[in-house]
């Protein structure tokens, strides 16, 4: 897989108050939260079409391989809500307090249909942390970036 690396811009705080709405991922969901979610949107047909065409597309290849690219891959979603993350809107937000923001890299690159989005950062107590990532299904980077502490990422919803 081919990685581009993406520019951290400052992303400064909005006028406005945005109201914060929970991630719908990981044992931490509300299940109210995970029924409505459910009513009044259905993306995950798109995402289960797409994993099972890249599934059938997949089959001839050494299952070994295909079985850890897919168990590696969790969704923006399982990813930011495991790093205390929340979604604002159409922007993922990341707390990433203690990182160096010089030495926080975050690539893009695509797995099939799949945009993949790679974050590296380090700590300042040494310490290294190292997520790989699939965009929701139908979304893509708009824009990323530092608001104080927090690493943004603003989605475009195709």
């Amino acid at each position: 897989m081919d990685w581009t690396t993406i520019e951290l811009v400052s992303i400064p705080e909005d006028g406005g108050e945005v109201e914060s709405t929970p991630i719908l991922a990981g044992l931490s969901a509300n299940p109210s939260d995970l029924h409505d979610a459910f009513l009044s949107d259905l993306p995950h047909l798109q995402e289960i079409q797409i994993a099972h065409a890249t599934h059938l597309a997949t089959a001839g290849e050494d299952a070994e391989a295909h079985y850890s690219t897919l168990t590696s891959l969790k969704t923006a979603d399982v990813a930011i809500a495991t790093l205390g993350g929340y979604r604002e809107g159409n922007a993922l937000v990341l707390p990433l307090q203690g990182a160096i923001q010089d030495r926080v890299q975050l690539e893009i690159g695509s797995h099939g249909e799949t945009t993949v989005l790679r974050l590296q950062a380090e700590g300042e107590k040494g310490e290294s942390l190292s997520r790989t990532f699939a965009l929701p299904a139908g979304c893509q980077l708009a824009q990323a970036g530092w608001r104080g502490n927090n690493l943004i990422l603003e989605l475009n919803r195709d």
